[in-house]
């Protein structure tokens, strides 16, 4: 591991709170239609992986001020994959 702890910690935080967030607001009824997609639920998990992974990525560079390395970049991914069951049951519910 070459992330930092305390970043560690705040992007775990980041990734538990902001799917609680989307359990409690669940879905648009349009999705489906705005976006011409039949599986609602694979659409809206990888959206929400994209938007973890994409925002742990913006922290990383305003906190270190600097691009992660490849390393560092793998293991961003790799932390938002370690909540991969929990993401996958809450989004498989809108298919």
């Amino acid at each position: 591991m070459t992330l930092d702890p305390e970043f560690l910690k705040q992007t775990t935080d980041l990734i538990t709170q902001t799917l609680e967030l989307y359990k409690a607001a669940g879905a648009s009824p349009r999705v489906g239609e705005t976006w011409d997609c039949e599986n609602i639920g694979d659409f809206l998990c990888g959206f929400f992986v994209g938007e973890m992974v994409g925002s742990a990525l913006s922290a990383f560079q305003i906190v270190h001020q600097r691009e992660p390395t490849a390393d560092e970049h793998l293991e961003i991914i790799e932390l938002v994959e370690s909540h991969a069951k929990e993401i996958k049951e809450f989004f498989s519910k809108f298919n």
